[in-house]
């Protein structure tokens, strides 16, 4: 499926939308990890004030996915926040709309923040869609394992050199 959104760099008016793309996003794919309790101590506003002050600084690449002017999926990344980190980039979130799961905007936005450069990322252990989703991008598993706020376990995935797309 092609894609139909419109994939930029967010700009620091767009942080309300992208912030709150970002918290709906995480309901649809971790209500059932996370519970509900997690998703409505979320502060939608403080979210969008740190994203603005990220965006405003440039500490890190930020995009968005819009469609008729509707933020539908967002994306992270930037430098390793990993302790002795094995390749200097991380993407730290990729996120679209449940409804626009196989269109493409997932590529679209890993494509805008890293391109085909090697970087690591962490995603959830019972997350087997994302991890199949950066598989086939040319990231595997490096053994490398941690448990988020919440005790949560996550894995480490690695893409240790350029990704050729046409090989997927």
């Amino acid at each position: 499926m092609v894609s139909q959104g419109t994939v930029r760099a967010a700009r620091p008016e767009d942080a309300e939308a992208f912030a709150a793309c970002h918290l709906e996003c995480w309901r649809e794919a971790y209500d059932g990890l996370w519970g509900p309790e997690r998703l409505t101590e979320v502060d939608v506003a403080e979210m969008a004030q740190e994203r603005r002050e990220q965006i405003e600084a440039g500490s890190a690449t930020n995009v968005l996915a819009e469609e008729n002017g509707e933020v539908i999926g967002v994306a992270i990344s930037g430098p390793s926040r990993d302790e002795n980190p094995q390749v200097p980039e991380e993407v730290y979130a990729i996120y679209i709309r449940q409804e626009h799961y196989g269109s493409g905007l997932a590529d679209d936005l890993l494509q805008a923040t890293i391109g085909d450069r090697p970087a690591t990322l962490w995603v959830y252990r019972d997350n087997p869609r994302a991890a199949a989703f950066y598989m086939h991008r040319g990231f595997i598993q490096d053994g490398a394992e941690r448990q988020d706020s919440e005790g949560i376990l996550q894995v480490r995935m690695i893409r240790r050199t350029q990704f050729d797309a046409s090989q997927a």
